[in-house]
């Protein structure tokens, strides 16, 4: 079972890394920057500027395929931007049939409605976004075959302990949703390799 967690425009934070490791079976990040992001303060527009001058959305779903092709994640979870390159990446390139997407809050998702990923997606949103109204995005959203949307009690950034808008109640809840989803992942897999194996027995 491989999570891979894509991070927001913040990157591989130590509140990420502890997030992954809270989740079973095996975990890998993806950033949009060659570097692990140790010590960051809470400047969210200082963390977003950083993000355009060394990498930008068009490359971060560049690098976001790349990491999607090469670890085969049966679960991939985004935040904000990364919910967003994923949401791109997995429009674009071949996937497994298992795998599904979490995200959450992925504001730049309105600029991308008309792509369709290749899985199961579900989608988390804040209950409101300062540059747009989420009510008409979450009703395109739903129309399309495989996307659930939510539209929560929080506001953008509410998974990162880093934002400004972090809510620990929000990061319980939705850490224990993200494993739940893996336990399923893992039982679904299990359970294939049981059909699997006695279709060989009978062949």
């Amino acid at each position: 079972m491989i999570t891979l967690v894509v991070s927001d425009i913040f990157g591989q934070t130590k509140s990420l890394e502890s997030f992954a490791n809270e989740l079973d079976g095996s975990t890998a990040i993806c950033s949009p920057y060659p570097f692990r992001q140790g010590h960051l303060d809470r400047d969210e527009s200082s963390a977003y500027r950083q993000f355009m001058e060394t990498t930008g959305h068009d490359k971060y779903v560049e690098k976001v395929a790349e990491a999607i092709s090469s670890k085969q994640p049966d679960l991939i979870i985004g935040f904000s931007a990364g919910a967003v390159a994923s949401w791109r990446a997995l429009s674009a390139i071949p996937i497994k049939s298992t795998t599904k997407l979490l995200a959450f809050y992925p504001g730049q998702i309105r600029n991308h409605l008309q792509l369709h990923p290749k899985c199961d997606v579900e989608i988390y949103f804040p209950y409101e976004e300062s540059h747009f109204d989420v009510k008409p995005v979450i009703a395109h959203l739903s129309n399309v075959n495989g996307v659930k949307c939510y539209r929560t009690r929080y506001n953008h950034g509410f998974m990162n302990a880093l934002s400004e808008n972090f809510s620990a109640h929000a990061y319980q809840h939705f850490t224990r949703m993200c494993q739940q989803n893996i336990t399923q992942a893992i039982k679904l897999k299990l359970a294939n390799r049981r059909i699997k194996s006695g279709l060989e027995l009978t062949m």
